[in-house]
């Protein structure tokens, strides 16, 4: 991330381009009335301090929409990032900043998502929560509720998810898992008992950037389900829903 904000200062006459593998400090001049600094990088997070016209302020690092920086008095906090275009860099500059993309969501966010599908003919709905390690790699909980004809199930897994191309508008995304799943039979069959066995999963899908923060999830997921019978089973998923980075 910090290369990314010596990316985005004017380069200084000769050495803002060399910088870009130091350590050197980085630090703008507040150009306007004053700057909230917030707590932490969220609009929901307290204003707990505020920078003054003319004062420098040292970045730190960048998170998607905010900016993390030392004021004079060593005070750590956060800025919007459109609040940079408030400041000026050392030759006098307003600082460029690019566009953000959308796998600058990804990294270092919690995820949750809520999906609609069908499971071997059920309706299902699912749940899932996960935390993106990179941009590319996160691991993940998921939990159903399937309602069928003649039965209904549930299931609670964990698991790895891979989006070797976050940058793509459709981006698309493998995974595996494993964990429990729960089998009710309906009451009108006989000798039906409740079931529960192991699972494991292996799926394919894409995820579809709307806006900001929000994503289009599909997926398609083949569950191998470990039996006490004699003979195991395979049920196909697929599910759409929406997912949503914070």
């Amino acid at each position: 991330m910090h290369a990314c904000l010596l990316l985005a200062l004017p380069a200084k006459a000769d050495n803002w381009l060399t910088n870009l593998f130091t350590d050197d400090i980085l630090q703008v001049t507040v150009n306007d009335a004053f700057l909230n600094v917030y707590a932490a990088p969220g609009r929901g997070y307290p204003i707990f301090h505020v920078v003054e016209r003319d004062e420098v302020i040292t970045l730190i690092k960048s998170r998607t929409d905010w900016i993390k920086i030392k004021t004079k008095r060593n005070l750590v906090g956060w800025i919007k990032r459109e609040d940079m275009k408030l400041t000026l860099s050392p030759n006098g500059e307003v600082p460029d900043f690019p566009e953000l993309s959308q796998a600058d969501y990804l990294e270092d966010r919690f995820e949750f998502g809520a999906a609609y599908g069908d499971f071997a003919g059920a309706d299902g709905l699912s749940v899932n929560l996960g935390y993106r390690f990179t941009r590319n790699l996160a691991f993940e909980v998921r939990g159903a509720h399937n309602t069928g004809e003649f039965s209904d199930s549930e299931y609670l897994t964990g698991g790895i998810v891979f989006q070797p191309f976050p940058h793509w508008w459709v981006s698309p995304h493998l995974g595996i898992g494993a964990g429990r799943l729960k089998t009710f039979p309906s009451a009108t069959l006989v000798n039906a008992e409740d079931r529960e066995d192991s699972i494991m999963q292996a799926s394919l899908g894409a995820y579809v950037h709307i806006t900001g923060r929000l994503f289009l999830r599909t997926e398609v997921t083949n569950h191998y389900i470990l039996t006490s019978r004699n003979t195991n089973e395979e049920v196909n998923e697929w599910k759409v829903g929406l997912n949503v980075l914070f």
